[in-house]
């Protein structure tokens, strides 16, 4: 008993913890619930859900870029991006569906149940939008790697090398001779 009181107590705290330390203006969009109409979470709603199919449609325009232009680690950071935007829209629409139905019946604490829903999938999908223009633009600029021009630095500073007498550094003995692919 004690147990299903603990861990009923942590499913109810732990979503509003988990709220108010979500970076992105979930808390600010789920503040919203308390002093919003039914007819303006309704509108919300709508457009929540427009802007979430307007991110399904910009990361699937990128991929379908991608695909053209055959670049494999874009296109398998685009699909799981499109992937989590598809299933957040499935999941949005759907609780809209619910709220209205729940405005309807008179239903206010399910209502904003449902309101809260679509407030964390358009976060969400906001972010997962910019993660999937990051995933195409870090392979035209590079992403994070470094390109070295090891001959013209050696050019510069190859003179500073030679003056190391690199048989200091040599402790006599010699690697096992063991290879990681065999």
């Amino acid at each position: 008993m004690l147990r299903t009181l603990i861990g009923l107590a942590l499913l109810v705290g732990a979503p509003s913890m988990a709220f108010a330390q979500a970076p992105g203006g979930i808390s600010s969009e789920l503040e919203k619930t308390a002093s919003t109409s039914p007819e303006q979470k309704i509108a919300y709603a709508e457009k929540a859900n427009a802007d979430i199919s307007a991110d399904e449609k910009a990361v699937s325009e990128l991929l379908e870029k991608a695909r053209k232009d055959q670049e494999a680690q874009v296109i398998e950071c685009l699909l799981s991006r499109l992937t989590a935007i598809r299933a957040l829209q499935s999941v949005s629409q759907r609780a809209e569906g619910a709220m209205k139905d729940s405005i309807s019946a008179g239903s206010e604490e399910k209502a904003n149940h449902e309101f809260r829903k679509i407030a964390v999938a358009v976060a969400k999908s906001r972010q997962l939008r910019a993660e999937a223009n990051r995933c195409s633009t870090s392979d035209q600029s590079g992403g994070n790697s470094t390109i070295v021009d090891w001959e013209s630095f050696l050019d510069e500073y190859g003179d500073v090398f030679d003056q190391w007498d690199l048989d200091e550094l040599d402790f006599g003995i010699d690697p096992p001779q063991v290879s990681p692919f065999l």
